[in-house]
């Protein structure tokens, strides 16, 4: 007999890190602080690529997407925008005010 799924304690990821973002403020910051490695790496793996091909397009080595990747780096602008453009894309750089807990 095939076991029933409860709905109460199977939640999305999303859901999951959702609660996470809004009640634990270290949490919060270490998941956006990683949003940039995230998002290259999704890109890279949606065009089934590999780090040594990225970064050949890129004009540069296998460890700097790598470290890219891993969140560990802070990286130039620069490097970004080639990146970006290795990837088919452009990179868009903006300065967004916070909402006021007011």
């Amino acid at each position: 007999m095939a076991k029933k799924k409860n709905p109460h304690i199977r939640r999305s990821l999303d859901e999951f890190i959702g609660e996470q973002r809004a009640k634990d403020p270290e949490f919060r910051a270490e998941f956006d602080r990683l949003q940039l490695a995230r998002k290259v790496k999704g890109l890279r793996e949606k065009k089934k690529m590999s780090q040594v091909e990225l970064a050949a397009l890129a004009g540069t080595k296998q460890p700097n997407i790598a470290r890219l990747e891993s969140g560990k780096v802070v990286p130039r602008l620069d490097f970004l925008e080639k990146v970006a453009r290795a990837l088919g894309g452009h990179l868009d750089v903006r300065i967004v005010e916070r909402k006021s807990n007011a």
